[in-house]
């Protein structure tokens, strides 16, 4: 269960049923917006992902993509992820800021 961004994972043998599909993605003029915050947020069934760009001068961010989910598919998320990206130590110039947690849509 997902409860203000923290949530227990089954292990990787225990995901849900998944289908691998081949179709084309249309990706013209979607190059994709900078985020430097995130959060996650349960919002009744729904596991809600913000990427958010937070602005330390004026100590605000604004959502620039949200994602709902089923908090079951947060597992097969994560599982690609660890696949797919080599994650490097950070090299001490880029902050990454990890909004607090909340409940319900803020």
């Amino acid at each position: 269960m997902i409860r203000g961004g923290v949530g227990i994972l089954p292990p990787k043998e225990a995901l849900l049923s998944t289908k691998t599909i081949s179709c084309p993605v249309e990706t013209e003029d979607s190059y994709g917006v900078y985020a430097n915050a995130f959060r996650v947020m349960q919002d009744g069934s729904d596991a809600v992902l913000d990427f958010c760009v937070f602005s330390e001068q004026d100590n605000a961010a604004k959502t620039v993509s949200r994602v709902r989910v089923p908090p079951s598919f947060l597992s097969v998320i994560l599982s690609r992820l660890r696949d797919a990206v080599e994650v490097t130590e950070p090299d001490g110039t880029t902050t990454l800021y990890v909004m607090p947690e909340v409940t319900g849509l803020n």
